[in-house]
């Protein structure tokens, strides 16, 4: 007798057959002289099939834990399978019913199919919050233009506009 459990619940499977596969993708492209093997291959997730019997007492009981199987199925539960084979982190992806023989009273046939969940762990530094960052404020021009005539423009370049007046009456630079 197997178990199937999320860790709250358990679905008893007297199990009729346990099968594991296990896959690895492989590069379909050539492979460059010199270089590791192992970086043209990756691992698939390992896929569990399971053959049994779900019994009970009666039908109704035998509903309870299909039920249970479909709501752990839907929801996306990770599972542990205690049999013949011990796995954990597993998900049920497909889940099958069959009455043989027009169904029995007390049992009824599964045939259910897991696949390995790869959990992996993130980290990340926290970053400490100081507050608003603000533009600067673009600097004023401090320069100031005057336009005698059209073509003929003096500045005076962070001057005060008394300055540029008093050189343009005497018309020395100040410098």
């Amino acid at each position: 007798m197997a178990k199937l459990t999320d860790g709250k619940k358990t679905v008893e499977i007297f199990a009729l057959s346990e099968e594991e596969s296990i896959e690895n993708k492989v590069s379909q492209y050539p492979v460059q002289s010199g270089n590791p093997i192992t970086d043209h291959t990756q691992r698939e997730s390992f896929t569990e099939t399971f053959s049994g019997w779900i019994k009970g007492k009666d039908h109704n009981e035998i509903n309870d834990k299909w039920s249970q199987l479909m709501n752990w199925q839907y929801a996306g539960a990770s599972l542990t399978w205690h049999g013949a084979i011990i796995h954990g982190n597993l998900m049920l992806t497909n889940i099958t019913k069959t009455y043989e023989d027009g169904g029995f009273k007390n049992a009824l046939k599964v045939d259910l199919e897991l696949r390995e969940v790869k959990t992996v762990s993130a980290s990340y530094a926290a970053v400490k919050h100081v507050g608003p960052v603000n533009p600067p404020k673009p600097k004023a021009n401090p320069a100031v233009y005057v336009t005698v005539v059209p073509g003929n423009t003096y500045w005076a370049g962070g001057e005060s506009m008394e300055h540029l007046s008093k050189h343009l009456e005497t018309g020395t630079t100040g410098r």
